[in-house]
């Protein structure tokens, strides 16, 4: 069978030769005649670059290019942050300075010899100050070395007056230092996206997609509105129930980018992402109420979509999740895997349980949410169930979720207390005692039954304490939600034709 790849035929290769090199022609003419230019790029005397307006350039730069920073992006991942990020750079993703550190002492290392002031130039990029007195023995080890000592001890043994100074010049934190693990709940359309940090007290929440989703009408009425997946690169999906539309979410600038527009629209789908490509799949078709075995894969590289091999059975409610370089669909009665290297389906390890509600991926095995209180989880290299320990039973919980988050597995159960007030109760599995133990509780206003674990920047999200308690509108009500997607009864057995279809 041929492998997901060959069912791509989008722009990553360019097949006519011709057309490229006309294009690159008349990029060329066009930055000659100067036309078109958008960004002015001056050089220093010193050889730094400065992106700046022709209206203020100062006297120490010596040249300027005018450019388009169009071509600049697509040619230099370098100008591609600094126009995507709002030129905000020594915003730098990393969560100790030592890095920032460690990678401007390469430069000079690779460099070497190099000028006094280059060096200086390079090492004024770190954040100094962000050194507590718990990094003085990787200083002092730096110190240790001829080459860099010359360089660093302006930095290091700086008077206390020049150390003040430069606190309070300098930003306290770079953003990656605050990136935390989160858990998001995706609710009701144009709804805010909860963001929940579950060893805290922490709430903030982000934006919406900017489109109205919620003047579909539709056969079917679903809380689902909204699918989503992260992936390990922590890169954030974003898919309608109620349209094609699809988005990618940009953490630092805290809004969504639409990406291309999806084949079908379904609701009660799943969505995965699995080595470069976002899978949706399963579901109804949201006219006609017919379930859909097509299933659409979205190319990262590309930005676009193609359909793949369709599921073997049409399958009601269910579960989508990865393991091993495949792709699990999981529902009460059977488990299908994909591999993508040979575009192929084939039924594995049935779970045959009278209902499922959630599964997520936990130590190379997949963990499913089965019969209150039952908890299975599957081994594929095994090829087999096994029983974990059992959930707390919460009379009034409106849904079960497990999910991983930071390396650990996490039980959430969502409970309505009275009017437009919600508990999220969560519990952590503890692996050696093979028990749950609790975690904490967050009381909000909403929590949608779709979850996602991700890295965000707090500082980038809006926070939720302000607004959790007080919206009094009981429109979006709990008790309202068809938080399980399908029933029982509409999951599997719709009609005559899929009921036999889903029986094997």
């Amino acid at each position: 069978m041929a492998s997901v790849l060959s069912y791509f035929s989008g722009p990553e290769e360019l097949e006519d030769v011709n057309h490229a090199r006309g294009l690159l022609k008349e990029l060329k003419s066009l930055y000659d005649s100067r036309l078109l230019a958008d960004i002015v790029i001056g050089v220093q005397g010193d050889g730094s670059l400065d992106h700046c307006d022709e209206q203020s350039v100062k006297g120490d730069i010596e040249k300027l290019f005018q450019c388009n920073r169009n071509i600049l992006a697509a040619a230099s991942p370098y100008f591609k942050s600094m126009f995507t990020g709002g030129l905000n750079e020594n915003t730098l993703d990393v969560d100790c300075e030592r890095k920032v550190c460690s990678a401007a002492l390469q430069w000079i290392q690779a460099n070497a010899p190099v000028e006094t002031e280059d060096a200086l130039q390079v090492l004024r990029c770190v954040r100094w100050n962000l050194f507590a007195e718990g990094d003085k023995a990787y200083l002092e080890s730096l110190m240790a070395s001829p080459l860099i000592e010359k360089y660093l001890a302006y930095f290091v043994n700086r008077s206390s007056e020049e150390d003040i100074s430069a606190k309070s010049a300098t930003p306290k934190h770079r953003i990656g230092a605050s990136a935390k693990e989160m858990i998001l709940f995706f609710g009701l359309p144009n709804d805010n996206i909860m963001c929940c940090d579950p060893y805290s007290e922490d709430l903030y929440f982000m934006a919406p997609p900017l489109v109205d989703l919620s003047s579909q009408d539709y056969k079917r009425s679903t809380m689902e509105s909204l699918i989503a997946c992260a992936t390990p690169e922590n890169n954030l999906y974003l898919a309608s129930h109620l349209s094609k539309h699809f988005w990618l979410y940009n953490p630092l600038l805290n809004n969504w980018q639409e990406l291309a527009e999806r084949p079908l629209a379904r609701i009660h789908s799943g969505m995965g992402y699995l080595n470069g490509h976002v899978y949706i799949l399963g579901g109804r078709s949201p006219v006609t109420d017919v379930r859909l075995k097509e299933v659409e894969c979205y190319s990262v590289q590309r930005n676009q979509w193609t359909f793949v091999a369709p599921l073997p059975h049409s399958l009601g409610k269910m579960q989508v999740v990865t393991l091993h370089e495949h792709l699990y669909v999981v529902n009460r009665r059977r488990m299908l895997c994909y591999d993508p290297r040979r575009n192929r389906w084939r039924n594995c390890g049935s779970l045959r349980r009278d209902k499922l509600h959630k599964a997520c991926v936990f130590q190379d095995q997949i963990v499913c949410v089965c019969d209150i209180p039952v908890v299975k989880a599957y081994s594929p290299s095994r090829g087999e169930w096994k029983r974990l320990g059992d959930i707390p039973i919460d009379s009034r919980a409106l849904n079960y979720q497990v999910i991983q988050h930071d390396g650990k597995l996490l039980l959430l159960t969502q409970t309505l207390l009275q009017h437009n007030k919600n508990r999220m109760l969560i519990h952590e599995y503890e692996p050696a005692r093979d028990t749950w133990k609790n975690v904490m509780a967050v009381y909000v206003c909403t929590l949608g039954p779709v979850c996602v674990a991700t890295r965000l920047y707090p500082p980038c999200l809006g926070s939720a304490h302000s607004v959790s308690m007080e919206e009094e509108d009981d429109s979006g009500s709990s008790a309202d939600w068809d938080l399980d997607g399908l029933t029982d009864a509409e999951s599997d057995s719709a009609s005559s034709s899929s009921f036999s279809d889903e029986n094997w």
